[in-house]
């Protein structure tokens, strides 16, 4: 069985991305107020994970990015049978 790891939204915390040139980050006299802008994902994926059952998968999400297993959402994936092309 694999599933999807996710961060539940109510746990992912709001990050800020730079937003200027790339270029001026050199500059050592730049002022970088207003540079950067909040981002508020949805989710954050974790990865995809195998597993005898979901809640050996939570435990290893939970391992991977050391959170409680209780913030993971999993989601499942259809597993494609046969040859895949």
């Amino acid at each position: 069985m694999k599933r999807i790891a996710l961060i539940e939204d109510g746990y992912v915390r709001d990050v800020q991305v730079f937003a200027g040139n790339p270029a001026s980050i050199g500059e050592e006299d730049r002022v970088w107020e207003n540079e950067f802008v909040d981002v508020k994902y949805p989710c954050l994926y974790i990865g995809i994970f195998g597993g005898s059952d979901e809640g050996e998968i939570t435990k290893k999400a939970a391992e991977c990015e050391e959170v409680h297993p209780d913030v993971i959402t999993l989601v499942a994936i259809d597993e494609p049978k046969g040859d895949v092309q």
